[in-house]
Formats: C-alpha cells, structure tokens, sequence
C-alpha cells in the first residue's frame, strides 16, 4: 500500500528537522536567517537539530523556532507540513523587508496585513482571487509586542516576489513606486496563502533592512552585518514576547479565529 499524504507530509518534516514530532513546541517562530536562529539558541539555550532546516526548541518557553532558508517554494514547505502538527498554535515569521514608501526606515518594524502574490508558489495553494492576509488575532499580538518595546508599528501591504535582484529592473522599480506597497519581501504571500489553506494562525514581524529604491539604499554586505548586529537581538527580544502573549493569551486568541476562518 502507498503512503498516505498525512503520513508523508509528517515523516518529511520529520527528515527535514532531524527532530520527532513531538519535540515541537505549540507555538513555532520561523525564518530564513541562520544567524537568527543560531543567536535564538545562544540566548534560550533550547535543544539544537539540524536537517535542511535548523531548529530549536525551548521547552519552558513552549516555542520552537525554524531556519527554512529562503524562498517561496521552502515557506509553502514549511507551513504544509506544519499544518500537520497535533499541537500547533500558532506560526510568527520572522523576517526582513526592502522599505518602498519613504515614510520607513531602517530599523522599522512592519507587521503585514495583506501580501500581493508577485511570487508563483501560491497559485498551488489558493486561486489568484484569493488574498494572502494572515491571522489579525495573532497579528494583533504582534503589534502589542512590538510596542511593548517602545518601537513604533508600521502597518501595511507588502509586495512578495519570487525574484532576486529585482533591483535593477526599471520597469519593475517604476510598477513598485506607482503602488501603495509599504515593503517588499520574498515569503509573506506564500506564507500566509497555504496558512489559510490549512488553518494555520499566522503572523509576522517583519524588519526594514534596507530601502532599495533610494540612492544607495540597496542592502550590501556592510549595511547586512550593521543590522544584524544592531537590530537582531531586539527582534528576537520582540519575538518572545509575542510568544509569551500567545501562551498567556492562547483561550482568547482561539476563540476570535472562529470568525476568522
């Protein structure tokens, strides 16, 4: 007899992580930074694994944390075999944005409402009429973290494309800049798209890491090292916070998404 597809999906994340199922914590942080999550273990001191992806878990903290590298197909990946998970409750990306509107800077932090599907991943998992919003309950969370923290919240649309260097493509460039799109990023539309196929409560924190459309604004190789030694470990420090909310907060938070999906 074949394998089923719930038996699959689970044994895959499985030989993704290195890590049994039921080492996974209720709530999951994700991103595609290793740095991020090598810094998360130093500071938590949780239990290490690695497969393709890297993963942490922190038992007292109830969070698990994922490294699933970059890209759309890896973030419908991600999610999909997430979704199959007894015990999950929530996802929070963690991740980094080029800043379109003048009105951020490096250094924001942005929690996406909505993502336009740029990328091609998504279309699998949804018909293109559909948005790629995430969960406003835990979204809701992340905000109050954010704030907590003494940051101001930047709230809006971002742009999710499948591209790289998409920089120097003029027409391109001149499409984003007619737009209202606050950022632009490479995940947040697949992410939220397949979260919604599956019922999985999303949210994200996203950082402004660069704002590509000003003169030397595009992120290299210097500016990346300043914001991860600068802005990294707030992140994080906001990250669990919001996780800490989502334990606390988890009845409550339950019950609002029964009108959201």
């Amino acid at each position: 007899m074949s394998i089923k597809e719930h038996e699959y999906i689970r044994q895959t994340l499985e030989r993704y992580t290195n890590c049994k199922l039921e080492d996974f914590c209720d709530h999951v942080l994700i991103t595609n930074f290793k740095q991020y999550i090598n810094h998360f273990q130093d500071k938590t001191k949780g239990e290490y694994f690695e497969g393709n992806f890297g993963i942490v878990n922190v038992k007292e903290m109830n969070c698990t944390m994922i490294d699933f590298s970059i890209g759309s197909p890896q973030a419908a990946l991600v999610i999909n075999c997430l979704a199959y998970l007894d015990n999950l409750k929530s996802v929070v990306m963690l991740g980094m944005c080029g800043g379109i509107d003048d009105i951020l800077e490096i250094g924001d932090f942005l929690i996406p409402s909505a993502a336009i599907r740029g990328e091609g991943t998504s279309r699998h998992y949804l018909p293109p009429e559909f948005p790629a919003i995430p969960a406003s309950s835990v979204n809701l969370l992340c905000i109050c973290a954010v704030k907590k923290k003494g940051f101001n919240t930047r709230f809006g649309i971002v742009y999710t494309t499948d591209r790289r260097l998409w920089e120097f493509d003029d027409k391109f460039v001149s499409y984003l800049r007619q737009q209202r799109i606050l950022a632009i990023e490479m995940e947040l539309a697949t992410l939220f798209s397949v979260a919604y196929k599956y019922e999985v409560p999303i949210g994200s924190i996203m950082l402004v890491s660069d704002m590509p459309l000003q003169k030397r604004g595009i992120k290299d190789k210097k500016l990346q090292d300043k914001i991860f030694s600068k802005y990294m470990d707030i992140h994080l420090n906001i990250a669990i916070d919001a996780v800490d909310q989502l334990n606390t907060k988890w009845g409550e938070v339950e019950r609002k998404l029964t009108s959201e999906w």
